[in-house]
């Protein structure tokens, strides 16, 4: 009979440690697939670092020179050149860009998850590792607000431009009201075609699911709104555990509990190592685009690590009480144990 408690006992406390880990997965599961709040965070925190910001020009001009209309002299190509310059400059330094990556990673998330339900519902495996970002909404929101400034900036005569006297002389007209007309106006309907732009799309690779397919990342990720019940779950089966073992086996239990629990955290952890994150632009984009995707890739590491951190950290920090109160258990049955075998018999 001690023999059945003891291992009743002990499979209690495995089956607790195993609940405790698939809840902290399915919770960090349902936050990064059901809740905004995480993706927005990370694509904001993205977004405002220097690097990032320092390459989003880059990007930007090398898909705004294409809108610059043919009909333009060659004399004053310079002059367009200027205009676009500062209007790349002004979508990084806008403060709406950084909200806008937000809700651009929002607007990911929330295709994902379509794919992931048609993915249920069809029968050829899909890799479940590939996520596609597009930065084309971010390009546009910036490009459309950093136009209309430009265009005020023109007609108001605030540009100082080379050789604009000259110009005015040569061609018998305003320059800046030319530019805004001829330059900058055409570029609203560029603008707004940025939005589904190919060329301005990211894709992100998560190693851990590269092998997956996406019909067991749809399961897993229906099943992670349940993650209340299977915490609530650990907590009864510790407590079983506890009151089945046996003196001098109750905290064994509890340790065995931990340890397992320990195992499923450390184990979370290296799978969501921020070296598994990768980043490619389409084949054939700008310069510009690659330096920005390369440096977005970059920033975007840590800013995944320190979102995801706490999940793990959970696991490993339940695991490390469980474990000390196990030992600190078995130590004090021992010590019972032991004074009660001494106890001289009346």
């Amino acid at each position: 009979m001690r023999v059945l408690r003891t291992v009743l006992a002990l499979l209690a406390a495995l089956l607790a440690g195993l609940a405790a880990v698939l809840a902290g997965t399915g919770a960090l599961v349902e936050e990064a697939a059901r809740r905004p709040e995480m993706i927005r965070g990370i694509a904001e925190t993205v977004a405002e670092d220097p690097d990032v910001r320092a390459a989003i020009p880059g990007a930007v001009t090398g898909v705004l020179e294409d809108a610059v209309p043919d009909q333009i002299p060659d004399q004053l190509t310079q002059v367009a050149e200027d205009i676009v310059r500062p209007i790349a400059q002004r979508v990084a330094e806008d403060p709406d860009v950084a909200r806008s990556w937000g809700e651009t990673a929002d607007q990911a998330r929330r295709a994902w998850l379509l794919d992931l339900a048609e993915a249920r519902r069809t029968p050829e495996p899909v890799p479940g590792g590939d996520f596609t970002i597009p930065f084309g909404p971010v390009a546009q929101t910036g490009v459309a607000a950093a136009l209309g400034d430009v265009e005020t900036d023109l007609r108001e005569n605030r540009y100082n431009l080379p050789g604009q006297g000259l110009l005015e002389r040569i061609v018998g007209m305003d320059v800046g009201d030319w530019a805004a007309d001829t330059i900058v106006a055409p570029m609203y309907d560029r603008a707004a075609a940025l939005r589904d732009a190919t060329d301005l799309r990211m894709t992100v690779q998560v190693d851990a699911l590269r092998e997956i397919d996406r019909t067991q990342v749809a399961r897993g990720v229906a099943a992670s709104v349940h993650w209340r019940w299977a915490l609530a779950l650990a907590a009864v089966l510790l407590v079983a555990a506890a009151l089945t073992a046996p003196m001098r086996w109750r905290g064994p239990a509890l340790a065995l509990a931990g340890v397992v629990t320990l195992a499923g955290g450390l184990l979370l952890r290296s799978m969501l190592g921020p070296e598994d994150l990768a980043l490619t632009a389409p084949e054939g984009s700008p310069h510009g685009v690659v330096t920005l995707v390369r440096q977005v890739e970059q920033a975007l590491r840590p800013a995944v690590a320190d979102a995801v951190r706490p999940y793990p950290d959970a696991l490993v920090a339940g695991a490390a009480v469980a474990l000390a109160g196990g030992l600190v258990l078995f130590a004090l049955e021992l010590l019972a144990g032991r004074g009660r075998s001494t106890r001289p018999a009346r």
